[in-house]
């Protein structure tokens, strides 16, 4: 066991600590955008605006649905929603319609804030009063209500990827926060008023803690527009010129800024403190040089799932030459338990590997209207008072006996995707949803990072055929991360001594997606993109018009790409250039037409 036997108690809401920084600097830059500042009093009469135009619902205790963009619209909206008494619900404008629409439904919101070029996204079911927070109020605002809400009111209700392929929505008290806010406060390097990016995605829960750790030691939040956020090289140049003190970010976004400072020579000078979570972090060499060039910087390994936030952290020392290449995740935070406990819930003793289990101020309250999945997974505390509940993660780890904990991985279908947890049941289930399938099978392939990347394996049935657009039909029901890069048919699958389908041998089959092409590019630049190509994405017979997307690749596969653009032929590229030219002839013509490049000796990269 590790963290106290008995915990603390955890009174008021967030809100308590954002309304000191009110008091006590109002003239302060809290957030910034697009080269404007709201400061603390500013930030703060447009949350009561927002508000005040709320409490005509009287919607205290309720949940609220927030569809924003990455502007201040997202700081406005969160505040406003719950100094209003209510939970924010997050809804990713980038997500699918019939998700977002699920969302809206199982989370029995009311009412849903957003925006006029958001409004008509997705539909709207019946009953749900939509605000425009850039449209002027209808009628008259109700009046300022004082914040009410206390440790056991819900913040925020987010959803995660579910085993059964149905999204669980977490439902997360004000309790849990404060402990975190509060804890993280203390712990942090930076000082008050530091400067720190809003990266992670809205609905994932490291943006909360983004915005209210910020807030609560009097710092400005620096948005950043989504297209920036998804380029590693621009990102760089953002964090760079505005000056960012702090960022919060999972390993393989952490991993892509880095070889894009390598890439560039660019280190961003102003930066102290990274901290990531999300994903198992991998000390690669380019993390190495990147906090090599920034002595005055330190990285921090964090851990915790959804239902409980952040509960441990691991302060890497200041020599990244002597950091191991899989840290631990550290110790617990203030007012978290963590226990490794065995298949019977007994306690193990250090050493011994079990399950991670979760206890203390820091358990949220269970899954939104699931109360069966919230018995299974959050259970009483047999060490805690009459009461009190624990958090079975599905974790395996252990403990040493100074109470650092080891994250050993997964037992079941959960995995990690580009920071994102997914459930492959949820993702097999929308595979089997598509015509032709019998049946279906969704594993990971590739090596932690950029790399990873799921792949379904199909029987087909009496078609005997699958939908050319198997992918663009999974990409309008799953969000962008949980789409496989390839859907493949097969006549049976691998089976375990038990008869059960062999998973771990799908995953070990070699992937080669295949394009279109079915011969050498017809001069030396068109050969050497293609060569690029196929060594990026594991692909095969890629054609001029193959485009890079459509066979699998990211915006993280897009940065090392050009990462490889610049190391092997010379060009500097960014996301955008593969927007705007995402074929291999397109790229080629565009890289042809670069006044600076000499073509004359491109070869092609070996495949």
């Amino acid at each position: 066991m590790t963290g106290p036997a008995v915990a603390p108690t955890v009174s008021g809401s967030v809100l308590d600590r954002f309304a000191e920084r009110c008091r006590t600097a109002p003239g302060r830059p809290a957030v910034e955008y697009a080269g404007r500042q709201l400061t603390y009093a500013e930030l703060d009469a447009a949350a009561e605006r927002v508000t005040r135009r709320l409490t005509v619902d009287d919607v205290a205790g309720s949940v609220v649905a927030l569809c924003v963009d990455r502007s201040f619209n997202l700081p406005v909206g969160v505040l406003g929603i719950l100094r209003a008494g209510a939970a924010y619900l997050p809804l990713d404008p980038g997500y699918p319609p019939p998700r977002l629409d699920f969302m809206l439904r199982d989370s029995g919101a009311g009412l849903l804030i957003t925006q006029r070029d958001l409004a008509d996204r997705f539909p709207v079911p019946e009953g749900t009063r939509v605000l425009l927070l850039d449209a002027a109020p209808s009628g008259e605002p109700g009046p300022a209500p004082a914040a009410t809400a206390g440790a056991e009111n819900l913040a925020y209700v987010m959803y995660t990827s579910g085993s059964t392929g149905t999204p669980k929505g977490v439902a997360m008290g004000h309790g849990p926060l404060v402990n975190l806010i509060d804890w993280q406060c203390a712990a942090s390097d930076c000082g008050e008023g530091a400067r720190t990016l809003q990266f992670s995605a809205f609905s994932f829960d490291a943006s909360f803690q983004e915005m209210f750790s910020t807030w609560a030691a009097g710092g400005c939040l620096v948005l950043v527009d989504e297209d920036v956020r998804r380029d590693p090289h621009r990102l760089l140049a953002h964090i760079d010129d505005h000056h960012v003190e702090r960022v919060f970010m999972p390993f393989v976004a952490l991993q892509a800024l880095a070889n894009a400072a390598v890439n560039q020579g660019r280190y961003p000078r102003a930066l102290r403190e990274v901290i990531t979570a999300g994903e198992q972090l991998f000390v690669t060499p380019a993390l190495r040089r990147f906090f090599g060039a920034l002595p005055e910087a330190r990285l921090e390994n964090q851990y915790g799932p959804s239902e409980t936030h952040i509960v441990t952290a691991l302060r890497l020392g200041p020599d990244p030459g002597q950091w191991p290449g899989l840290p631990s995740i550290g110790r617990a935070i203030d007012g978290a338990r963590i226990d490794v406990v065995g298949e019977d819930g007994g306690s193990l003793p250090a050493g011994e590997s079990g399950e991670i289990a979760i206890a203390g101020p820091v358990v949220a309250h269970g899954y939104l209207g699931r109360p069966g999945p919230t018995a299974e997974r959050f259970v009483p505390d047999p060490l805690g008072p009459p009461g009190s509940r624990r958090y079975l993660t599905g974790d395996h780890g252990r403990t040493e006996p100074d109470g650092l904990v080891h994250f050993l991985g997964r037992g079941d279908g959960q995995v990690k995707i580009r920071g994102h947890r997914v459930e492959l049941g949820e993702v097999e289930a929308a595979v089997k949803a598509l015509p032709g399938p019998a049946d279906a099978a969704v594993v990971v392939h590739g090596e932690p990072g950029a790399g990873r990347r799921l792949v379904a394996y199909v029987l087909t049935g009496a078609s005997g055929e699958l939908p050319a657009d198997a992918r663009a039909r999974l990409a309008e029901t799953l969000p962008e991360y949980m789409v496989p890069v390839a859907v493949i048919a097969m006549d049976a699958f691998p089976t375990t001594p038990s008869g059960k389908t062999d998973r771990a041998a799908l995953a070990a089959l070699p992937l080669r997606i295949s394009g279109t092409g079915t011969g050498e590019g017809h001069d030396s630049v068109e050969q050497a993109v293609t060569g690029l190509w196929e060594s990026v994405l594991g692909a095969e017979h890629v054609g001029p018009d193959d485009n890079f997307f459509q066979l699998g690749g990211t915006s993280l596969l897009a940065a090392v790409l050009t990462t490889r653009l610049h190391e092997e032929l010379g060009v500097r590229a960014d996301l955008e250039t593969l927007i705007q030219q995402p074929t291999v002839a397109a790229l080629a013509d565009w890289i042809r037409r670069r006044p600076a490049t000499d073509t004359s000796g491109l070869r092609a990269t070996p495949r």
